[in-house]
């Protein structure tokens, strides 16, 4: 992605104008990968935090938008205030009759001509993962058949059948019967391998197996799970039906 957004920001200051010699045309391609490179930065954020915290049901596609979405204003924020810096004429700043309204309005106009700019180099630091499962999903019906689980990859392998799993910052904590283990990961990956027979999540943060479950706490509003290993577990709101239906179930 860094590749790509260093690409985009020297094709751009290729085609700017810079009259002035080396000074002005050194000037241009500094600001225009400082630009770029903090547009990038601002999608890439934008899209990691709606990766790890979204719910599970959304698709690629929806978290694709949602991250061009929220990164388009910090972003004409960011470039509003450094072209004021550089002393380029932003929001009618130094014109004639300029005032609170009428750079809200500037402002509004910023938003609606920089989207189209902010959509598209979303859309190409995006190319990268779009060619990756390409090449993954076009791989043949024996070679996928052996691809194993992100789990499967830990080595050395966990030693007895996992019991809890909880997600801390970007480590992932491992809790089986024999072993406790920090793992670095993605706490939806580690769900997406575990069986939902066998157990549910039961938090944010929170996987837990049906057979770890030994008791049921209530403490005012908050259900509590007390688990087999002897730490205890919060069950969210959205998950609480989840687990009835689970433990009606057994």
């Amino acid at each position: 992605m860094a590749v790509v957004a260093l690409f985009a920001a020297v094709l751009i200051a290729a085609s700017s104008p810079s009259g002035g010699g080396f000074a002005a045309l050194f000037g241009t391609y500094c600001y225009w990968l400082i630009r770029i490179m903090m547009q990038s930065l601002m999608f890439i954020s934008a899209r990691s935090i709606i990766e790890r915290y979204a719910p599970g049901s959304f698709s690629k596609s929806k978290v694709l938008v949602l991250s061009i979405l929220l990164s388009h204003l910090p972003f004409v924020l960011a470039v509003t205030a450094m072209d004021i810096i550089l002393g380029y004429p932003e929001l009618g700043i130094g014109g004639a009759g300029s005032g609170t309204t009428l750079r809200v309005f500037e402002f509004g106009l910023e938003l609606v001509f920089l989207f189209d700019n902010h959509v598209a180099l979303c859309l190409l630091l995006s190319v990268p993962g779009w060619v990756l499962r390409a090449s993954t999903s076009g791989a043949s019906p024996v070679d996928e058949s052996k691809k194993g689980t992100f789990l499967s990859t830990i080595d050395p392998p966990l030693s007895g059948v996992i019991l809890w799993v909880e997600a801390q910052e970007h480590y992932v904590r491992i809790t089986t019967q024999h072993e406790s283990r920090l793992v670095l990961a993605r706490f939806s990956d580690i769900v997406r391998d575990l069986s939902t027979k066998d157990g549910l999540q039961v938090h944010r943060s929170h996987w837990v197996a049906k057979s770890a479950i030994v008791n049921e706490q209530k403490s005012g509003q908050n259900l509590i799970l007390v688990l087999s290993t002897g730490d205890t577990v919060p069950v969210s709101r959205s998950f609480r039906r989840k687990l009835v239906a689970a433990t009606e179930a057994q």
